[in-house]
């Protein structure tokens, strides 16, 4: 799985090209686009969207400009790293996305 994030103005929710599937979304300012395959078919890149939205939506408090995106960059990084692992899927309950990102040991598993 391929994450990027760019700054651009883009309408859109799925593509499929040959195997490949691309699921994107605009946020505030921010464009989202998840890339996979195989297993990570068009409804699993849906669901991660959806994490990676709801996690920038908490950090930035708001849907993000440019500017604030790039403020709370090392926070959204940081959601990012524990929404997906090595292009593997690891988390996607929002209050243990919450809790890792506190750099604090979870309490409870």
């Amino acid at each position: 799985m391929i994450l990027a994030v760019l700054f651009a103005n883009v309408e859109g929710n799925i593509l499929i090209e040959r195997s490949v599937y691309i699921v994107y979304t605009v946020l505030g300012d921010v464009s989202i686009y998840v890339v996979g395959k195989d297993e990570y078919d068009e409804l699993a890149l849906s669901e991660v969207i959806f994490v990676i939205t709801s996690a920038v939506k908490d950090v930035c408090g708001k849907p993000p400009t440019e500017r604030l995106f790039l403020d709370k960059y090392g926070r959204i990084c940081l959601c990012l790293d524990e929404i997906v692992w090595k292009g593997y899927l690891e988390n996607t309950e929002k209050d243990r996305i919450k809790r890792l990102i506190r750099l604090k040991p979870p309490t409870e598993f």
